[in-house]
């Protein structure tokens, strides 16, 4: 099949690099996707480097300026034979709806990988299947009303790195990944950490990303207030992700919202270390349960982590098994074959 996936966001983001994901699956698989995106976009740059042919669209806030926007793109898929619209987002759905009016022929599959709370409008009858990248984002889906004969689940896919036992016991390192935002959950890991050290004084807290609506200065601040300054090390962005993980004992989501595909929850359980997560958005299909807290109890979390750092022998034993979980049921392979028998050889197929 040929197909153009649409990806109308200017940035990098869970959507965007599910977006990608997919097109390399599609392609692994014997189709042709082309990518249809805003110049100068995340998307527009992946196209380039892995090599897809690619067309430009206006971006979300201006996709509606006619011919510019709909009426090119609508043209470029007549004369290009386009058999399947791919849209990541509800723009891109309703592109996709208005396209079929005109050419029926055409498949709209819809995907989604962001924490938009999903509804179940007209444009819905346009389509042919949902793909959901979490159960999460699923069950949202089918609460709003959709029916469930159109929704597909296919997780995000991580390659799983070779393994790296933990360093040292002491002192025991827990870590946090992601941006500085108030969804994240920052505070909520400071003063877990501060109740967890009064249990076992011994650990360490690492804090890695970028400033992002929350300042590291005012966590720094709050780190001075709770009398645990010395403990906490702020590393700031990291090109080497993987690197941070590995020298951690292990991690920690402390998110209070979103989380409808969480990357870094893949990114620790491939590194093979344990992660103590809220039971926010997608969190539970990641973590053990025994390891998850309700959002914002920064009390339970400091139970869970100072238990951690009281037996090193079971956090090392749970990233194990985390990554063994990772490397079975969010494999390259699995993902692949999923996205392709999504797809047929013919529009009518899917």
């Amino acid at each position: 099949m040929k197909m153009l996936s649409l990806v109308i966001i200017p940035w990098n983001s869970g959507l965007a690099a599910y977006a990608f994901d997919q097109a390399l699956a599609l392609r692994a698989a014997g189709h042709e996707v082309i990518i249809g995106s805003p110049a100068g976009s995340a998307a527009d740059k992946f196209a380039a480097a892995s090599n897809f042919r690619h067309v430009n669209v206006p971006d979300h806030k201006h996709f509606g300026r006619f011919p510019s926007g709909f009426g090119r793109l609508f043209f470029f898929v007549r004369r290009e034979g386009v058999d399947a619209i791919v849209a990541h987002t509800g723009l891109a759905q309703t592109v996709g709806w208005l396209f079929r009016l005109f050419s029926p022929r055409l498949a709209l599959v819809r995907v989604k990988a962001d924490a938009r709370p999903p509804a179940i409008g007209p444009t819905f009858a346009g389509v042919n299947k949902v793909i959901s990248a979490s159960a999460h984002i699923e069950k949202m889906y089918l609460d709003a009303g959709l029916e469930p004969a159109l929704s597909v689940l296919i997780r995000q896919a991580i390659e799983v790195p070779p393994y790296e036992p933990p360093p040292a016991p002491a002192p025991f390192r827990v870590g946090i990944l992601g941006r500085l935002d108030p969804v994240k959950g920052h505070e909520v890991f400071l003063r877990a950490a501060a109740l967890s050290l009064k249990a076992g004084p011994g650990a360490e807290f690492h804090i890695a990303g970028e400033d992002c609506n929350v300042k590291r200065a005012d966590l720094e601040r709050l780190a001075a207030e709770l009398g645990i300054a010395e403990k906490v090390v702020f590393h700031g962005r990291l090109p080497d992700t993987l690197a941070f993980m590995r020298s951690c004992h292990a991690g920690v989501s402390a998110s209070l919202g979103s989380e409808a595909v969480s990357r870094a929850a893949l990114e620790w359980m491939a590194a093979g270390r344990p992660l103590v997560a809220t039971s926010a958005g997608s969190l539970p299909e990641f973590t053990e349960p025994d390891l998850l807290v309700a959002p914002g109890d920064h009390a339970a979390m400091a139970g869970k982590l100072a238990g951690l750092a009281a037996d090193p022998l079971r956090a090392e034993a749970l990233g194990r098994a985390a990554r063994e979980r990772a490397a079975r049921d969010f494999s390259r392979e699995a993902f692949v074959k999923a996205t392709a028998a999504i797809f047929s050889a013919a529009p009518a197929g899917i």
